[in-house]
C-alpha cells in the first residue's frame, strides 16, 4: 500500500514530522470497520499499526566537508548555501510582527554550470530535504490539496513539498520553466511561512517553515551583464524580492579556467573507474 495509519501515544507522540523517514516497531492490528461494511455488504476489516518504537533517520548522519569541497571556486555560491542551511533568526517584535529566519535563494545559470548539483549536494547534506522540479510541480502539488478517503469517503488533507519541507530546504530546480500561476501559489510560504486552505469546506492554515533555494536558466539561455538582473530573468519583482541571496554563475570563456574544470572533471572518471575501484580495493587487502 501506498500508505498505512499508524497509531502513537504517550511519549511517541511528536516525535517525527511529515516528510521525515522513519522506521517503525509495532503491532499490527486488524479493526472492524462498521461504515466500510455498510458500502461493501461483507465483513471488511481496516488495518493499522500500533507503534511501540519510532526510530528518525538522518539524525545521526554527519557530513564532513573535505578538500575537494573548499577548492574549485564558486565560494560566494558556497557560502550562501551554507548560510541558507544555517539559517537565521527569527523574530517577534513586541508580539505583533514577526520576522521570518530562513533564508531564500535564488542560483541563476547558464546551461551547463551544475546548478542542479548544487541542489544535489545540500540534498545530501542538509537533514531535512524535499527537491522537486518547476515543470513537474502544481501550486497543489508545491502547497496542499484535498482528496476524498476511499474508505470513509470524507475529505482529507494532503501537505505538498513547502508543507513536507518545514523546518528543513525546498530544494526547486528549473524555476523559470513554472507557470505563472503555479509560482504565485508560493508568495505567501515564502514571506508569511505558512500556507492558508479553503477547499472542500475545509479551512485551515498549514505551516511551511522553510527555506526555498531555487535555480533557474537566464533568458535566451545566456546571462547579459551588460542588462540588470530583474531584465535577465522571467519572473516577477514579487517573486524576486523574496529572495534573499541572487546568485549569478556565468559560463565564461577562460582557457585556464576551462583546462582546470576539464582535469578535475577527467580525473573523477579515472579515481571512479570500476577497474581503479578494485584495484584501489585489492591494495587495501594486501596492506591489511
Amino acid at each position: 500500500p501506498r500508505q498505512k495509519e499508524v497509531i502513537v501515544s504517550h511519549d511517541l507522540v511528536d516525535v517525527a514530522r511529515p516528510g521525515d523517514e522513519i522506521e517503525v516497531i509495532g503491532i499490527y492490528k486488524s479493526m472492524f470497520d462498521y461504515f466500510a461494511n455498510i458500502n461493501h455488504g461483507f465483513p471488511v476489516f481496516k488495518t493499522s499499526i500500533e507503534a511501540n518504537n519510532i526510530r528518525r533517520f538522518g539524525d545521526e548522519d554527519v557530513i564532513e566537508l573535505t578538500d575537494e569541497d573548499k577548492k574549485n571556486g564558486h565560494n560566494f555560491i558556497k557560502k550562501g548555501l551554507s548560510l541558507t542551511m544555517f539559517g537565521g533568526e527569527a523574530k517577534d517584535v513586541g508580539g505583533k510582527h514577526k520576522i521570518r529566519g530562513d533564508i531564500n535563494m535564488l542560483l541563476l545559470g547558464d546551461p551547463g554550470t551544475a546548478k542542479s548539483q548544487f541542489l544535489k549536494y545540500v540534498e545530501q547534506a542538509f537533514h531535512r530535504v524535499v527537491y522537486t522540479t518547476g515543470k513537474g510541480a502544481s501550486a497543489v502539488g508545491l502547497t496542499a490539496g484535498v482528496h476524498k478517503d476511499p474508505i470513509t469517503r470524507e475529505w482529507t488533507l494532503e501537505g505538498g513539498a513547502l508543507v513536507l519541507a518545514d523546518k528543513g530546504i525546498c530544494l526547486i530546480d528549473e524555476f523559470d520553466k513554472m507557470n505563472d500561476q503555479d509560482r504565485t501559489s508560493i508568495h505567501e510560504a515564502m514571506e508569511q511561512q505558512s500556507i492558508s486552505i479553503s477547499k472542500a469546506g475545509i479551512v485551515t492554515s498549514l505551516q511551511a517553515r522553510c527555506s526555498v533555494i531555487a535555480a533557474a536558466n537566464p533568458l535566451g539561455g545566456v546571462y547579459n551583464p551588460s542588462i540588470n538582473f530583474n531584465d535577465n530573468v522571467d519572473l516577477t519583482d514579487p517573486i524576486l524580492s523574496r529572495f534573499d541571496i541572487l546568485s549569478v554563475i556565468r559560463d565564461e570563456a577562460n582557457e585556464e579556467h576551462d583546462d582546470a574544470l576539464a582535469t578535475f572533471v577527467i580525473n573523477s572518471h579515472i579515481k571512479n573507474h570500476p577497474i581503479a575501484l578494485r584495484d584501489t580495493k585489492k591494495d587495501n587487502i594486501e596492506q591489511e
